[in-house]
């Protein structure tokens, strides 16, 4: 979504907080300053902050939807030992398709399970408070539940088996969160290719700001039914070019705390991948994600010394 042109004019509300009532602090105000560094414990600040922001919309305003001031977009990454490649990249099968996917996690958002069951990953800094010198993505659509897009025409389109209850919600005649539910409950099996996702992109010439609430609210509703609490959400942003790492809006490398802490090898090594692979150095901290327990427990991040393989 193309907003930095408006971003200087609403900093300030930014800074402040969206408009809405809300009792948590504002946004940590990110420097300026081109390749800007975040300490662990500001990150930690910033990623409670956009947990706790259970907004409809940025600044009351639907053209301004709540992903670009609230909540965690993240990706799950698999490295295996000898592999190569930047997890940050897009993969050949998103180069192909023209999407990328990622889950969004908030207070009224919640799964306690990651997609694959993968321990580690990146987050991104929402659009409103990412460094200025980051590219803005294209959030294309939401699904309130993971949406098999690798079965579809295309990540946001229509499953072949199912091409009426399956394509963009707006087209299918689904606006609502309930109207979405209410496909999910009834549908007879083939529930994850049935469902429509919530088209929120720019090509629509529409407010996005509806769209995407109304896939959060689904989403909650879900997460409320403990055979789909253990299932995460699936939002799909336009894939970027390669090797971005110096613009792409990337603010953390985490991983699932817990046990033997299995991913946090996994997340040191992309850090370190990543701080090497940026010119000028830029350093991003490994953070602990534990996701909810329950659908009546939340979502917590821990930022531990121990854990940086890359010192800041």
């Amino acid at each position: 979504m193309n907003t930095k042109n408006i971003f200087l004019g609403i900093l300030f509300a930014t800074l402040l907080g969206c408009t809405q009532v809300d009792t948590n602090p504002p946004l940590p105000v990110v420097s300026n300053n081109p390749h800007a560094e975040m300490s662990g414990p500001k990150v930690i600040e910033l990623l409670n902050t956009l947990y706790n922001r259970k907004f409809p919309n940025c600044d009351q305003n639907n053209n301004r939807p709540a992903f670009l001031c609230s909540g965690i977009i993240f990706r799950v990454t698999d490295k295996n030992p000898g592999d190569t490649h930047h997890v940050w990249n897009p993969s050949p099968t998103s180069v192909k398709n023209g999407g990328v996917s990622f889950s969004y996690l908030r207070a009224d958002s919640k799964f306690g399970r990651l997609a694959w069951g993968k321990g580690n990953g990146f987050m991104l800094y929402p659009i409103f408070g990412a460094p200025i010198d980051k590219i803005d993505l294209d959030v294309l659509c939401s699904f309130p539940i993971d949406g098999w897009t690798w079965n579809r025409t295309t990540p946001c389109g229509a499953h072949a088996s199912f091409p009426a209850t399956s394509q963009r919600c707006q087209s299918a005649g689904v606006s609502t969160a309930e109207q979405w539910k209410n496909v999910w409950d009834t549908s007879p099996d083939s529930h994850h290719i049935r469902q429509c996702g919530f088209d929120v992109s720019e090509a629509t010439g529409k407010p996005a700001g509806v769209p995407f609430y109304q896939s959060v609210r689904a989403r909650g509703m879900l997460s409320q039914m403990p055979a789909h609490f253990s299932e995460q959400n699936e939002i799909v942003i336009k894939t970027w070019p390669q090797n971005l790492q110096n613009t792409l809006p990337l603010m953390a490398f985490f991983f699932v705390a817990g046990g033997t802490n299995t991913g946090l090898a996994e997340a040191q090594g992309n850090q370190k991948d990543f701080y090497d692979s940026t010119n000028p150095k830029i350093w991003v901290p490994v953070i602990r994600l534990f996701p909810p327990a329950t659908p009546a427990t939340e979502a917590t991040f821990q930022y531990v010394d121990a854990d940086q393989l890359v010192k800041p």
